[in-house]
């Protein structure tokens, strides 16, 4: 679901309350919180009230998007970055690959924050403070692949394990019913002891029993069974390319061929899916040319959601003991967040989810960080706690739920569905 934004009755009128928020007069349909009077705080979404709240709950949730950089000196910043962000202010997102790689070598406090501020002023114009909230579920990580970088890759000695069909519509169901979760993904390895009628049955299970919009992340299957898996009920699938670079590609995913899977990619937006991909960023061997083509990349499929994030090693891959630099974590945050920057300035409406990489980077901030360098969308771990730890495509992994983003993004009733499926669709 996405979440709500606060705002506090200034009049009502024939059951249509003017609200006033952190960033907007509004208009709001009372229908659901009829109750509501004026000077009350209300959670509002898409001009539809969801609850009263308080004012010190309302704060809370403010705060949590409230920006933290300093004031920015302009006159400080380099003449070809002013032009760069006047030329994005004007509306026009076609930067170059030159411009790309020197947003992405930008140094500096002010030219960073700058950068960030920039890029989230963008997000709050462009989709305002609507911060959707995914659930994922990773119910298998055995995996056939030998990618370098993969904790779970066939080569690796970690304990494996497998959900069932039952163990996983009860986990998703969970967390719709109880929750209030709308947009559920199921990962998992390449785990060719699932079949495809064995996924598209599992996905038939859970829309009959639940309303939710599945979205699928299972690695390189057939057109065929995508193409049935869509029609089965999944409205969404997430499969990043990883790397433009297709030599750097095939170095790192033995026996692949970068060809083949963009072209899948291209297959699952034809068929009608809503296509999250993106690539790994800080890779070992990658450039900032490779990262500025991941981007150019990314604009040219048009997904309408970015699936990105930092490389971390793991242990037991050939990556890692990779060089000190790709294990420093304050630069390859640094790094990510402008590359999420960039993305934004490029992509203005896209959505852009907080990684549990980036967390595991900066536990304590990272997830704030993300959104206010353009991010808007979070991704929570609903995999059964016994097997969570054992989903380990790099070390440390991230698993962490600030209960106060589920407590404002979630919320039950037929109007939640609605309105992400208004979005959903307006996006595609």
């Amino acid at each position: 679901m996405c979440l709500t934004i606060p705002g506090k009755i200034e009049s009502i009128d024939k059951g249509i309350a003017t609200v006033i928020s952190a960033r907007e007069r509004a208009q709001i349909d009372l229908s659901l919180v009829f109750q509501a009077q004026v000077g009350d705080w209300i959670l509002y979404a898409t001009n539809r009230a969801v609850k009263v709240i308080s004012e010190e709950d309302a704060k809370e949730i403010i705060s949590l998007l409230e920006d933290k950089y300093h004031p920015v000196d302009v006159s400080k910043l380099p003449l070809k970055f002013k032009k760069i962000i006047f030329k994005v202010r004007s509306g026009n997102s076609n930067l170059t690959k030159d411009e790309i790689l020197y947003l992405l070598s930008l140094k500096g406090q002010n030219n960073l924050e700058t950068l960030f501020a920039e890029a989230n002023t963008l997000r709050k114009e462009r989709i305002k403070d609507f911060i959707c909230i995914h659930g994922i579920i990773e119910f298998s990580n055995y995996c056939k692949n030998s990618c370098l970088y993969c904790g779970i890759r066939k080569e690796n000695k970690v304990p494996r394990y497998r959900l069932n069909s039952e163990e996983i519509i009860d986990t998703a169901f969970d967390a719709v019913e109880n929750e209030g979760y709308k947009l559920l993904v199921l990962q998992s390895g390449e785990d060719d002891s699932y079949s495809d009628a064995d996924l598209i049955d599992l996905i038939v299970k859970i829309k009959q029993k639940m309303k939710v919009f599945v979205f699928i992340s299972v690695g390189e299957r057939s057109e065929k069974f995508y193409q049935e898996a869509y029609e089965a009920g999944a409205t969404g699938s997430l499969i990043r390319f990883e790397t433009s670079n297709s030599e750097l590609y095939t170095k790192l995913r033995p026996n692949k061929l970068l060809k083949d899977r963009i072209k899948l990619v291209k297959a699952m937006i034809k068929m009608g899916y809503y296509v999250a991909s993106g690539s790994m960023v800080g890779l070992p061997g990658q450039s900032l040319e490779d990262l500025a083509d991941d981007l150019l990349t990314i604009k040219s499929l048009g997904v309408p959601m970015i699936s990105a994030g930092p490389w971390l090693a793991a242990e037991g891959t050939p990556l890692a003991s990779s060089n000190v630099m790709h294990n420093n974590a304050k630069t390859q945050l640094e790094l990510m967040l402008k590359f999420v920057a960039v993305a934004r300035f490029m992509m203005p409406d896209v959505k852009i989810p907080v990684t549990t990489a980036l967390e595991t980077l900066d536990p304590e901030n990272g997830r704030h960080k993300g959104l206010l360098a353009g991010a808007n969308a979070l991704m929570f771990n609903l995999t059964p706690e016994k097997f969570a730890e054992n989903y380990s495509i790099y070390d440390n992994k991230y698993r962490e739920r600030e209960k106060v983003w589920q407590k404002y993004g979630l919320f039950k009733g037929e109007e939640s569905w609605e309105m992400l499926e208004e979005k959903l669709m307006l996006d595609k």
